[in-house]
């Protein structure tokens, strides 16, 4: 059977460079939240001190890497099982219609097929002495979106189409994909949380939310950056559109599960 969606605090506590998330972790379990709105601040500071660690040089390239998204998924995981009253887990050997197999981090049921699942990526990144050339405010949010959100809608589009095609009834994509998407299960969501260094910057990556909005149920979107886009002033959360704001699009996939 899928293993059940672990913490990051007990999953990875092996990672000193991580240590911030491992730490946020264990005071979220412990608030009892069920909604992001709760524990913003708490994950606006994880993602604080981890940014510090790697500007010092404290971090490997997995922690760079992968840190954030595992943190990302395993915060969200635990307020939609709070909210839901549904266990959530992960799925290897998800079957696609071009890939033999995808990995589902986070989905549900445990067996049998596939019902919903979300997608998350983190991007932005500060200045970091594995990165000598790289501008001093650090890599944009937005650059790497594009490419992160074409690969999580390809995911979705192979998991789609290999149900579609098991159902032996036809109903495979047409020409309207946007509604073959809407109907054909699993229900995806994409969440992204990135670091914004500048408002041009900030406003691209709102424009990409929209965007990957049309592939998705929908895609929630936590923004975050220095005050005043200043790197002597500290992060803040920055206000992106109500209609890709993370905490209310996680309320309507809490409304799913419940539903399912």
């Amino acid at each position: 059977m899928p293993r059940n969606v672990k913490t990051l605090g007990r999953s990875v506590a092996s990672h000193p460079g991580r240590e911030p998330f491992v730490r946020a972790l264990n005071a979220i379990e412990q608030s009892k939240a069920r909604t992001f709105q709760a524990v913003e601040p708490i994950f606006l500071q994880a993602m604080t001190d981890f940014d510090a660690l790697v500007a010092i040089g404290q971090t490997n390239q997995g922690d760079r890497q992968n840190g954030k998204g595992d943190f990302l998924n395993d915060v969200l995981a635990l307020l939609l099982e709070r909210c839901s009253g549904k266990k959530l887990h992960t799925r290897p050997g998800v079957p696609g219609l071009l890939f033999r197999t995808h990995k589902l981090d986070v989905a549900y049921p445990p067996t049998g097929a596939v019902q919903l699942t979300i997608e998350t990526k983190a991007t932005g990144i500060p200045k970091h002495p594995g990165s000598p050339e790289q501008s001093a405010n650090g890599r944009r949010g937005s650059a790497d979106l594009e490419k992160r959100i074409k690969e999580a809608a390809f995911k979705d589009i192979d998991v789609k189409g290999e149900y579609a095609r098991t159902l032996g009834q036809g109903g495979g994509a047409t020409s309207d994909l946007t509604t073959w998407l809407r109907r054909t299960p699993p229900q995806n969501w994409l969440f992204l949380s990135v670091r914004v260094r500048s408002q041009s910057d900030l406003d691209k990556t709102s424009d990409f939310a929209h965007i990957a909005s049309r592939w998705f149920e929908a895609c929630g979107l936590f923004a975050y950056g220095h005050q005043d886009w200043d790197l002597a002033k500290p992060y803040e959360v920055k206000l992106v559109p109500t209609s890709v704001e993370l905490d209310r699009i996680l309320a309507g996939v809490c409304s799913a599960l419940r539903n399912l």
